[in-house]
């Protein structure tokens, strides 16, 4: 249950990440084209350090402060370290960056996801001191609470 889950996390974030991504190479090629001759050697540069540093930013930040980004938040999954806590943002930046390029290279996808499924977790989570754990309760308010013990004793 919780590979699906990872999956689906792992496709929410790269649907939620894409859109901010795409504004954030329009806002570069108007900087860019407002460079004027400068902007030609300048641009591939540009387009390829913001391709290249987007998305581990784009996944880390969120981990290192919560333990979750976008998509684990939906599928109810957190990044720990071995304390439980979210881990740091070295911990999470290293994760993200593997995990990048694992998932990027076709072979790296299809052998973290045998791993996946065979050992419970990828390398890069080895590799870095993390783990993902499934949540499937939330946390209840005190109103929601009463609700629900009313109800039961109904």
């Amino acid at each position: 249950m919780e590979i699906g889950l990872r999956v689906a996390a792992l496709l929410i974030d790269i649907i939620i990440g894409f859109v901010p991504f795409v504004l954030v190479l329009n806002g570069m090629s108007w900087v860019v084209g407002k460079l004027g001759p400068v902007s030609f050697g300048l641009s591939s540069y540009l387009m390829l350090a913001v391709l290249i540093a987007w998305p581990p930013l784009y996944l880390s930040i969120p981990t290192a402060l919560w333990g979750r980004t976008p998509g684990k938040l939906i599928c109810r999954l957190s990044v720990t370290d071995y304390r439980g806590k979210p881990p740091g943002f070295p911990r999470a930046l290293g994760r993200e960056v593997l995990k990048c390029l694992s998932v990027g290279s076709m072979i790296g996808a299809i052998l973290t996801l045998l791993q996946l499924v065979y050992q419970g977790g990828g390398w890069y989570d080895q590799l870095c001191g993390t783990r993902v754990e499934y949540n499937p309760y939330v946390r209840l308010t005190e109103t929601q609470k009463k609700w629900r013990e009313y109800h039961k004793n109904k």
